[in-house]
């Protein structure tokens, strides 16, 4: 009777293990599923405007680029350094501009898989324009950069 008492807890420990085993694999699986991609693309664009921007997570760093290319303005293309506070980007783009680099603040709500620009009241400090209150950026802009696959 002991031997057989011995056999069924054996069998339930191993059941157990096993069971504990395929949940830990399912969480881990699930784990990897939510985790966002480390790269992503967005574009505007319309007849006479486009503007991409490519994120780079690093931690909760971001970097990555940013290009405008307005119509009847000067085309921008340069780099941005940031951070997502809740769920807008606020990073330092610093770009080339008819031969002058210049550094300004920028910032993008992200809704869903889109970025919208933001703007708001802002001041030059030390050669690089800045957002008087980041609190007060409005996100009511027409501009809205869906995400793209990289290229």
């Amino acid at each position: 009777m002991k031997v057989v008492n011995i056999i069924i807890f054996l069998g339930l420990l191993i059941s157990c293990n096993s069971e504990k085993e395929d949940t830990e694999k399912q969480a881990l699986h699930q784990s990897d599923a939510k985790m966002p991609s480390p790269i992503n693309c967005y574009r505007y664009a319309n007849e006479a405007d486009t503007i991409t921007l490519k994120v780079i997570h690093i931690g909760k760093s971001i970097t990555g680029t940013l290009v405008y290319n307005l119509k009847e303005k000067d085309n921008n293309k340069g780099t941005i350094q940031g951070v997502m506070r809740d769920n807008v980007l606020v990073a330092d783009y610093t770009f080339m501009s008819e031969g002058i680099q210049s550094t300004r603040q920028v910032a993008f709500k992200l809704e869903g898989n889109t970025f919208i620009e933001g703007y708001g009241d802002s001041f030059n400090q030390n050669e690089k324009i800045k957002f008087k209150n980041l609190d007060s950026i409005t996100f009511s802009s027409s501009i809205k950069l869906g995400e793209i696959a990289c290229q």
